[in-house]
């Protein structure tokens, strides 16, 4: 999936587009919201990540496919392992 179709965005969005966007999808679909999705939000996060970035803009609009799954495994990662430290600290708190 393009980073640019998960905000939809044209590939000539500017910065304040791509802001934009981003803070209406994650809005929109944040896990604490009833009828949020988290493997959207993810998605969203992640496209962003590599957008506003000027450099990971132009290697994922060489190779969009790549980039973007990448970045959102790692996001993904990140996030299990912030659950687990969590439930961590609640068991020995």
């Amino acid at each position: 999936m393009d980073a640019y179709s998960v905000l939809k965005l044209s590939p000539s969005a500017t910065v304040e587009e791509i802001r934009t966007a981003y803070r209406t999808l994650v809005r929109r679909h944040h896990p604490d919201r009833p009828d949020g999705d988290e493997l959207v939000f993810l998605r969203v996060q992640a496209a962003y990540q590599l957008l506003i970035d000027p450099e990971s803009r132009a290697a994922h609009d060489k190779d969009p496919e790549t980039t973007l799954e990448a970045r959102m495994a790692a996001e993904r990662r990140r996030r299990q392992l912030s659950r687990r430290r969590s439930r961590l600290r609640k068991l020995y708190d």
